[in-house]
């Protein structure tokens, strides 16, 4: 969901601009669309790991070496994403 409505952004922020009265609350500012794309991101480590190890490709030792590369993303990421608010 978070994939489309970033492809869809310029329509969005024309459809919530239009309906500004009704939908004053749920636009989405520059800043707010910036976070989104970094949450994006950060997420994407998470849905790979998913898809590669479904069904039968999922041995212990694959996962556990993915496993630490998330931990390692995860470390990384509370640097970099700390500052990061979305309001």
């Amino acid at each position: 969901m978070l994939s489309i409505a970033i492809q869809k952004e310029s329509a969005l922020n024309t459809y919530t601009k239009r309906n500004l009265n009704t939908l004053k609350k749920d636009y989405l500012s520059p800043k707010n669309w910036e976070a989104l794309r970094t949450i994006k991101s950060f997420l994407q480590i998470f849905h790979q790991a998913t898809l590669k190890y479904q069904g039968h490709k999922a041995t212990l030792k694959n996962i556990l070496f993915t496993m630490d590369i998330i931990i390692k993303h995860l470390n990384k990421s509370q640097v970099s994403l700390s500052p990061l608010s979305i309001s």
